[in-house]
């Protein structure tokens, strides 16, 4: 575990150090150095250097919601959505794959799976705490089950939901019609209303699941 964890405070580092890095200087920086030596001084003291870079930053609020106890309640979190998912007879996915054509019950999982993302970053208190749940849901499923895991890692199919929710004129009713047409049946209005039905049902448990999680709030 504690490999684990200067794992994913390692990644956090360097991930955040690369994206500093693509930064670029604001437009008047940039002008300031075409002139004289006077205007560089002028723009070195608009724009000081910080003492202190993004990646030891966050490699110290990573530290403070470890200590916190933060974490390791994300971790616990990541791994409850997990089990409803590998236990598909228990949770909100119970009763749903009985009978259901191979594509619909891939596409249960992917839902479920939509909504884990969707309320792990709804609900988390920061981004630490949001990466650390969606990284222990995935990881649990892989090491349990790696064909469990193409499934709700079918990116392409996820992604048509990340544009309905980030599109200007979303209502969540849009939700059953991308489950419908991706399972290949979108002429069919019972499984629409089915679809939007399991999104409100999946909403509910993992919202009521993730508000019940005693984060710490760190200053």
């Amino acid at each position: 575990m504690t490999g684990f964890l200067v794992l994913l405070l390692l990644c956090f580092v360097l991930c955040t150090t690369a994206f500093m890095k693509r930064r670029q200087f604001p437009t008047g920086v940039m002008l300031a150095a075409a002139g004289d030596d006077e205007d560089i001084k002028i723009a070195g003291d608009r724009f000081p250097k910080p003492s202190v870079d993004a990646s030891e930053l966050a490699a110290r609020e990573f530290l403070r919601q470890k200590e916190s106890g933060n974490v390791d309640r994300a971790r616990e979190l990541g791994k409850l959505f997990a089990r409803a998912v590998l236990g598909v007879e228990s949770g909100p996915l119970a009763g749903e794959m009985s009978g259901k054509p191979m594509q619909v019950q891939h596409h249960l999982y992917l839902l479920y799976t939509y909504v884990v993302n969707r309320v792990i970053a709804e609900y988390s208190p920061n981004s630490i705490l949001a990466q650390t749940s969606l990284n222990v849901y995935y990881s649990e499923i892989e090491g349990a089950s790696p064909a469990l895991h193409t499934h709700v890692s079918d990116m392409a199919a996820f992604s048509l939901y990340i544009l309905c929710e980030r599109s200007k004129n979303r209502t969540d009713d849009e939700i059953g019609r991308i489950f419908a047409e991706l399972c290949g049946l979108d002429n069919q209005a019972e499984l629409r209303e089915y679809g939007n039905q399991l999104f409100r049902k999946f909403y509910d448990a993992c919202a009521e699941k993730i508000k019940q999680v005693p984060y710490t709030p760190v200053e």
